[in-house]
């Protein structure tokens, strides 16, 4: 068939991008090349990932009975080997590499297509394996038989003389057996299965409904004055309204550039009051099961429980960090509060409103920010994204990362992939040429996928099997009219920052390393790609990262200068916000969790103003779509904070003097980086600074306790 402006199904795909299903061809034999998924090449282990994504629910289905079927197999032969004949192959070793676990490519291959794939059918099939997945995996933790024979090995002399690497491992493993209640009764038991079952359901929904929301509201353009004229075009319906969803391409710039105060307002309230279904109920049932969860398995509430392996240890420790840090912050968040409504009546009486109301509403905070840094400091969004092109910005942090860590990325141009946009990069050690992993990326919004920015680390390492990681972002796509995509600087941050967990996922060393057993500790996994946000606002960084989308031309110095100078204008506010989060989750992970969306709403009206100084609005509550709660992130938001003073000390101690030292840049691979999610975090990071972690940097570097 052929294909362009008259083939019915370009016609079709053109209209609608963002929701158009792409299929095989195979399965749409009308459609042209341009509307159909390549073909997949023949896997090549040394040249492409072990994946073969699903094209029926069928194929998922198939594969979730035969994971099913391999892990029960695994852990029956494991629990019949006797004591005493137990060695680290026969009994470890297969634990480590689970069939259940990201190990196995067919893992990732079953269930990751929830999160992005075009078709509805294979989102709710795969979400089904995640769920099953889930199942799988905490009731593999709660066979005492398997147990038994593992503590036994444990306690051996063969097992105390192990290197440091595999008695992690050991340690790791027993450990996760005795904190999933293998000393409760067998009616116990169940009752935690079924708690825990009902959770991962329950975050589930909530995750479809984030990705699968379709509210959009529709604004005559004299409505989004301040808007630009590209980004008005390019949603601008046939009746000509202008078209906006709840997606970030649409409502960052809006937050930060429309004058007209209604709709800012209409769109915020879309997203906190009316939009993602039954979020905030989802939210409630859900802190209610890991309450009893936690109180099964003997702590009093689901923070103690789950801080209890990670570096904070206590939800105590935590309040001896926040605490302090929201009594430092407190007044410098008024100040900057004060500065914005100052700004807030100046601009109203320039409009002609005589005795303007001075309250910053929370959709206010954004516009007169960006208002600020444009009229005070000379910092101008929208010229400033002139200089940052997507496929600049990605090309040049790829290089950087490449320099610094000493790597070698490849583009993969054929392989299978589940959406045409999706590229795929190999990656190999500069000085040996050997493997390291993959990484793809999938950076633009559509119907259905995943909504925000996160890593996905689709396969771990395990003897010649490497690891491979996937980027997914919503960052805009080039404009109707052939015009590239230009990034806030905002986003170029933010895609620094995730390529950084990338490197995370892909030089973590040995077979293993950074699947359950071996994780990343949640109060320091955000750490190493925070520290490396540091090269986003050096002047050499900034100077590489931009070029100017039509002239070529770098940043120029006057813009450059004022950026740097306004890095700090807002930290105080920015900073209560992160606080106010952070203890909005530590709350709702509490020894009182509130048991309705009445109580959660009673909550967030009261923590938001008090903490973030802003008044929360009616019936607004960011709960229903704060998806760092529902996921692994329950009770770990305050580690972003965490993990943020030592990312600060970091870069201070080794990087700022010279950002581009390829030799500091590989004593970070092989210090932090490296190992992954085995041994102590602090040990690391100590020997890595040469010193104990200090709050000195982060306070300095945010002009925090400094008159």
């Amino acid at each position: 068939m052929p294909s362009g402006a008259d083939c019915p199904c370009c016609l079709e795909r053109n209209a609608n991008l963002s929701a158009f299903t792409f299929l095989p061809a195979n399965l749409r034999p009308e459609a042209c090349t341009l509307c159909v998924l390549p073909t997949a090449p023949p896997l090549d282990a040394e040249m492409l990932p072990p994946f073969v994504w699903p094209t029926t629910v069928g194929e998922i289905e198939a594969a979730v009975k035969e994971v099913e079927a391999a892990s029960l197999k695994m852990l029956d032969e494991v629990a019949s080997v006797n004591p005493s004949d137990a060695t680290f192959e026969t009994v470890i070793e297969p634990l480590m590499a689970s069939p259940h676990f990201k190990t196995n490519p067919l893992i990732c291959q079953s269930k990751f297509l929830q999160h992005c794939s075009t078709d509805a059918r294979l989102r709710k099939a795969a979400e089904k394996a995640g769920i099953a997945f889930a199942s799988l995996k905490s009731r593999g933790k709660t066979r005492k038989d398997v147990y038994d024979v593992v503590k036994a090995y444990s306690d051996t002399a063969e097992a105390k003389a192990l290197d440091e690497f595999k008695s992690h491992f050991i340690n790791s493993i027993v450990a996760s057996f005795e904190a999933s209640g293998l000393g409760l009764s067998p009616s116990d038991q169940k009752t935690l299965q079924d708690l825990k079952d009902k959770d991962t359901a329950i975050c589930n929904e909530y995750k479809k409904n984030l990705s699968e929301d379709k509210t959009k509201l529709f604004f005559d353009p004299s409505e989004l004055t301040g808007m630009d004229a590209t980004w008005i075009a390019d949603r601008k319906q046939d009746d000509g309204k202008v078209k906006v969803t709840l997606k970030y391409p649409d409502i960052i710039p809006i937050n930060s550039n429309c004058s007209v105060e209604n709709t800012r307002k209409a769109v915020l309230l879309a997203r906190e009051v009316s939009a993602f279904k039954n979020n905030l109920d989802l939210v409630a049932e859900g802190i209610q099961l890991r309450k009893q969860i936690a109180e099964l398995l003997g702590y009093e509430t689901f923070s103690a429980y789950a801080v209890s392996s990670r570096m904070s240890g206590t939800p105590q420790n935590i309040d001896n960090f926040l605490l302090p840090l929201q009594e430092k912050v407190a007044k410098g968040a008024l100040d900057d509060m004060k500065r914005l409504s100052e700004l807030k009546v100046e601009f109203l009486n320039s409009q002609g409103i005589e005795n303007p109301e001075p309250k910053v509403n929370a959709w206010d905070t954004g516009f007169y920010h960006s208002m600020l840094l444009k009229n005070d400091y000379g910092v101008d969004h929208e010229k400033i994204r002139q200089y940052f092109p997507l496929d600049h910005v990605v090309a040049e942090t790829m290089e950087i990362y490449q320099e610094l860590l000493s790597l070698v990325f490849t583009e993969v141009e054929e392989f299978d992939r589940w959406h045409p946009d999706v590229r795929l990069f190999r990656v190999t050690d500069k000085t040996t040429s050997e493997r390291v992993g993959f990484f793809y990326l999938d950076l633009h919004p559509r119907e259905g996928k995943y909504g925000h920015a996160a890593i996905f680390h689709l396969l771990k390492r395990w003897r010649s099997q490497s690891p491979v990681d996937c980027m997914m972002c919503n960052l805009p796509s080039p404009s109707a009219d052939g015009k590239p995509a230009l990034l806030r600087h905002s986003n170029v941050v933010t895609f620094f920052h995730e390529f950084g967990h990338i490197m995370h996922g892909l030089l973590s060393e040995g077979d293993g390393n950074s699947t359950t057993y071996a994780k990343c500790p949640r109060d320091f996994v955000e750490a190493p790609s925070q520290m490396l946000e540091n090269w986003c606002w050096t002047q050499p960084g900034l100077k590489r990262l931009a070029k100017h989308h039509e002239s070529g031309e770098s940043l120029p110095d006057d813009l450059l200068q004022s950026m740097l100078a306004a890095k700090n204008v807002g930290v105080s506010a920015g900073m209560a916000r992160q606080l106010y989060l952070g203890r909005l989750d530590l709350t709702i992970h509490g020894s009182d969790p509130p048991k309705d969306a009445a109580g959660l709403q009673d909550l967030v009206d009261r923590l938001r103003p008090a903490i973030s100084g802003v008044e929360n609005p009616e019936n607004a509550n960011m709960l229903r779509s704060f998806g760092h709660l529902m996921n692994q992130y329950a009770s770990a938001y305050y580690g972003y904070m965490w993990a943020e003073v030592l990312s600060s000390d970091m870069f201070s101690e080794v990087f700022e003097a010279d950002p581009f030292s390829k030799e500091s840049g590989l004593k970070y691979r092989k210090q932090v980086l490296a190992p992954g999610g085995v041994g102590k975090i602090s040990d690391h990071l100590e020997k890595f600074l040469g010193r104990e972690p200090s709050q000195a940097a982060f306070l300095k570097a945010r002009g925090i306790g400094v008159e």
